[in-house]
């Protein structure tokens, strides 16, 4: 007789058999030092030894305890190991220099600044069978190493395939000796040298790895029943009734093969028989081998041929769980369930199922779970006589009445009692492995270790924008970058002709900047301009422009730079291209009317916002030099980033331009010429008093222009001045009926500011 070794099914089987299947799983690797010690448990079904079959919490958390277990991988994984060898934190100081001026007259002094990094060597154990490579590498659940091999922090990694003729790995001989350090041949590791930790906390951080156990990644069913059984020392196997495959599959703690085997019987619908020295492995979704009649079964010791029993409803399951590691969402657990909608039962079976799937072969699992406890519920018994002695455990027969076939059953159980034997069975169909059910275990968000993310820096002379940007020089600056993975960059300034470079500022706001497709045309500066517009396309597709009540703009809203223009917009409409069109401007704002009809395509556009436009105090001399700055994006290193020239002008301490220049004739010939000044501080006119001067005193120059010519500069300390008719006819040899006049507000510190051109 057969006997039916394992089986899927959802109710007891009778007596499992001893012998070699019964061997313990072999995967226990115990480390003493530098040495790796098999700790293998090759006891049988007897005894009082408790063993837990695999869980899913078992491939998430690194461990580096001596004794634990090395897995066994199949497939594609992602496994956290454990860490067999280890330098420690390696401790690096580092030293950089910057000048701080010291103020007027005082000098500049170096100031040194020291830092600590920390770094470790380290070896982690994978797989206690060779493995094929490693793609993706974790570290607390970031992203450390892409699938291009690319590590997002300092240092190297190297991959020990687990094959019998790995040579010991040159850092772990290093530190422990020529001669001195293990080969760990038949273990698959990965070494890291060097790793540094500053992202992680200066610790170690939680590795997990995407483990490539067999070429392609995906493993055959088959392929996995074979190992397991040829390592528990079984060679008469027969696994061709096996068929699907496993995206991967981890034995992650000591157990029996049977119970490595069990688990995947569950999950993959198939049992095991032995046949003649022999053990089948046979997928359970398989058409009946006997059909026979119900006149043909012998009366059981009970008086009845055909015994049938049948569990309630309230001992059955009403839904079924599944967990499971999702491979469309980076390994994470993913679940999935089955419900009847009608039973009295109550319970809830969660199965862990610490296989890679799918959603939907974890929905399918499921179900069949669930239409397997409740179709097996009903059991048979029944005898044959010898006749039908080529039955055995694991075979399908199908009961005929009338020539109507009742039932199909499965037999997992039979007794040869001299003549007879007596069968034991349950409920079988087909049907229930033939699940269509999908589902979809969501999105998850990609992660990349992005390329170094290049920086566009804007170094910038700009008329003061607020009252804190008045009393010394300053050069405005603003960083961004076309990329979301920008995290930062560091400005450094050179005023020794780039042989040497001091720290300036740093930045971690990107501005939002773009260029200009359309030109700008011109516009009033004394009202709202509705006839012009731009189109801008930003260098950053995932920043956006925001429209703006005509309140909030007045308030200062949507301030902008277009080449040399500031302006402000109400309107940010997006077109069809995922530009940007600005409307409803206010022009030439904060004494940049002057560049009203400068503009160009591709010009550039940057959003003014405090955040990201940095303004940095300049000393006086530095005023019209020509220093060479760089901007080193993070991750970067100063000696690879280019140099850029740039001369601040100390533009935000010149004078707007004076405005409403007017012209009054006396009757004597006498010309008085005046206008009004423009602050650039303090500017809301409150109380109906003047606005604020903001300079030490007030002064203006005047030039009288014929065509490119100045006839005349006159000078003055209040908003007028007197151009008699002497002076008129020594200019012009007559009294001219007009005058073209520019007038200039002057500043004690950088001297002229904008001009003011009109004829009068």
């Amino acid at each position: 007789m057969a006997t039916l070794v394992l089986t899927a099914a959802g109710v007891a089987v009778g007596a499992m058999v001893g012998g070699p299947i019964g061997v313990a799983l072999a995967v226990a690797s115990a480390y003493a030092g530098s040495q790796i010690g098999s700790n293998v448990d090759r006891s049988l079904f007897g005894g009082n030894r408790r063993v837990e079959g695999p869980r899913l919490g078992d491939l998430t958390v690194q461990s580096s305890a001596y004794g634990q277990t090395v897995p066994l991988l199949y497939g594609t994984v992602r496994a956290a190991g454990n860490v067999i060898w280890s330098t420690g934190l390696i401790e690096t100081r580092r030293e950089e220099s910057q000048k701080v001026s010291g103020g007027k007259g005082g000098g500049s002094t170096r100031v040194t600044n020291v830092t600590y990094l920390y770094s470790v060597s380290l070896a982690v154990a994978l797989s206690a069978r060779p493995i094929h490579s490693i793609r993706r590498v974790w570290a607390d659940g970031k992203l450390l190493r892409d699938g291009m091999g690319r590590l997002a922090v300092d240092g190297l990694m190297r991959v020990y395939t687990g094959n019998e003729a790995q040579a010991p790995d040159p850092i772990i001989e290093a530190r422990e000796g020529i001669g001195q350090a293990p080969a760990y041949r038949g273990l698959a590791y990965v070494v890291f040298e060097n790793l540094a930790l500053a992202e992680y906390a200066n610790r170690i951080p939680n590795l997990t790895f995407e483990v490539i156990a067999d070429d392609g990644g995906v493993v055959l069913l088959s392929t996995v029943v074979s190992d397991l059984t040829a390592r528990a020392d079984l060679a008469a196997v027969d696994v061709e009734g096996l068929a699907g495959t496993i995206h991967g599959y981890a034995l992650s703690r000591s157990m029996t093969y049977v119970q490595a085997l069990e688990f995947l019987a569950a999950v993959y619908a198939f049992d095991m028989v032995e046949r003649d020295q022999k053990l089948y492995f046979k997928s359970l979704n398989r058409s009946a081998v006997a059909t026979i009649d119900r006149n043909d079964l012998l009366r059981l010791e009970r008086g009845t041929p055909l015994s049938i029993g049948r569990r309630q409803d309230i001992d059955l399951p009403r839904e079924v769980v599944v967990r499971y590691i999702d491979k469309d969402r980076d390994y994470q657990l993913g679940l999935q369930r089955a419900k009847r909608s009608v039973t009295h039962g109550l319970s809830v079976l969660e199965q862990d199922m610490p296989l890679v799937s799918d959603a939907t072969m974890a929905k399918r699992t499921a179900e069949t779970l669930l239409a397997r406890h409740w179709l097996e519920r009903q059991t048979y018994s029944f005898a044959l006589g010898m006749a039908h002695a080529r039955l055995m455990q694991g075979d399908v027969v199908a009961l005929k009445q009338d020539d109507r076939i009742i039932d199909s059953v499965l037999l997992v159980e039979a007794d040869c009692n001299g003549s007879t034997i007596q069968f034991q069975g349950v409920s079988y169909s087909p049907h229930i492995y033939d699940s269509a059910a999908a589902a979809d275990g969501g999105a998850v968000p990609p992660q990349v270790i992005p390329d170094l993310a290049d920086t566009e820096v804007y170094l910038l002379n700009l008329p003061a924008l607020s009252g804190s940007d008045l009393g010394v020089p300053h050069l405005y600056m603003a960083a961004s970058s076309s990329t979301t993975e920008w995290r930062g960059a560091t400005l450094f300034r050179s005023i020794d002709a780039g042989e040497s470079y001091d720290w300036v500022t740093a930045t971690s706001i990107p501005a939002l900047a773009g260029v200009a497709i359309t030109a700008l045309g011109n516009g009033p500066v004394d009202y709202w301009d509705e006839g012009a517009g731009v189109v801008i396309e930003l260098f950053n597709p995932s920043m956006t422009l925001e429209a703006r009540t005509m309140l909030a703009v007045l308030n200062g809203a949507n301030g902008a730079l277009i080449g040399n223009e500031i302006i402000q917009f109400r309107n940010a409409t997006m077109d069809g291209d995922g530009r940007y069109v600005l409307t409803g401007l206010l022009r030439g704002r904060r004494g940049t009317e002057h560049h009203v009809g400068s503009h160009g395509v591709g010009e550039r556009f940057l959003l003014l916002e405090p955040s990201s436009l940095q303004s940095i105090p300049i000393s006086f001399s530095a005023v019209g030099r020509t220093d060479f700055y760089k901007i080193v994006s993070s991750g970067d290193t100063l000696d690879t980033s280019p140099s850029i020239p740039f001369a601040v002008s100390a533009q935000n301490l010149k004078p707007f331009s004076p405005v409403h220049v007017q012209a009054i004739r006396h009757p004597n010939g006498d010309c008085k010429l005046h206008w009004i000044r423009r602050t650039r501080a303090d500017g809301a006119w409150i109380d109906g008093a003047d606005v604020s001067l903001a300079e030490e005193n007030e002064r203006y120059d005047v030039e009288i222009i014929d065509g490119s010519n100045v006839l005349r500069t006159m000078t003055t300390t209040g908003p007028e001045v007197l151009y008699s008719e002497a002076q008129q006819l020594t200019d012009h040899g007559v009294v001219p009926p007009s005058l073209t006049v520019r007038v200039y507000q002057v500043s004690a510190q950088v001297g002229r500011g904008s001009r003011a051109e009109a004829i009068v």
